[in-house]
């Protein structure tokens, strides 16, 4: 922005100062009151103090209450472009004031300033490497940009696609794996079985002789826990066993 940094002190002078941008011819046209609206004034201070937030609050009163509000457009987008880093709504008012006066000098700066918010805009994506000069140049950065943002969305389209495939599968196999478990389960469904906390000084003959009257069905009861006893002489207080 250094190029063109005499453009930006010389509209701040123009409009922070009182100085309209229309030529007297146009000055119905313009809307002389708009430069003589307290919000304007005041907002031409707050410019003097840096005090840019407060000056564009009431900058906008002024367009807000005025029909045609080009001095107030000019600022703004000024103010935008230069201080706030904001170069989109700078060249929304650069332009807005383009559309309301026709003094051909000051439409020549809001021309250079509307370039210069361009490529501070394309600045912010990867794609600009400061070359660009001409609109051709920008206006080719920004359809390369948007061709590199379609196929962006092409391949997050993809990859959303792909996502519900692999949770389809999760889900078929998650499925198939717990009817194949209740298919195989060990023990049929009318068949009941009892949770045995294990006790000082037992063992599976003793708790097979109280689930089933007999000392001889510790195997069985070995069986059926088999994933957590490594021996028939491996059990541990307030260990839980299967009954079957």
């Amino acid at each position: 922005m250094k190029s063109i940094q005499w453009g930006h002190v010389f509209v701040f002078f123009l409009v922070a100062f009182g100085i309209s941008g229309c030529n007297k011819k146009e000055l119905s046209n313009c809307e002389s009151l708009e430069t003589s609206d307290k919000n304007f004034v005041l907002a031409t201070k707050y410019v003097r103090n840096e005090l840019y937030d407060d000056a564009i609050n009431c900058l906008n009163n002024v367009i807000k209450s005025h029909k045609i509000s080009p001095e107030s457009s000019l600022l703004l987008g000024t103010i935008y472009l230069d201080k706030k880093n904001d170069p989109i709504s700078a060249i929304y008012f650069l332009r807005k004031y383009m559309n309301e006066c026709s003094n051909a000098q000051q439409m020549q700066i809001a021309k250079q300033l509307i370039d210069t918010a361009k490529k501070e805009f394309l600045k912010s994506f990867p794609a600009y490497n400061g070359i660009a000069q001409s609109e051709a140049e920008l206006m080719e950065i920004l359809k390369s940009l948007k061709d590199q943002n379609a196929a962006l969305r092409q391949q997050a389209v993809a990859n959303r696609q792909k996502i519900s495939s692999y949770e389809s599968k999760i889900n078929a196999l998650q499925n198939a794996t717990q009817g194949n478990f209740i298919q195989h389960s060990p023990y049929p469904e009318s068949e009941t079985v009892a949770i045995h906390t294990v006790e000082n000084g037992e063992t599976l003959s003793s708790i097979s002789n109280k689930y089933y009257g007999t000392s001889g069905a510790w195997q069985k009861i070995f069986e059926a826990n088999s994933a957590i006893l490594k021996n028939p002489k491996d059990l541990r207080i307030g260990q839980q066993l299967i009954i079957p």
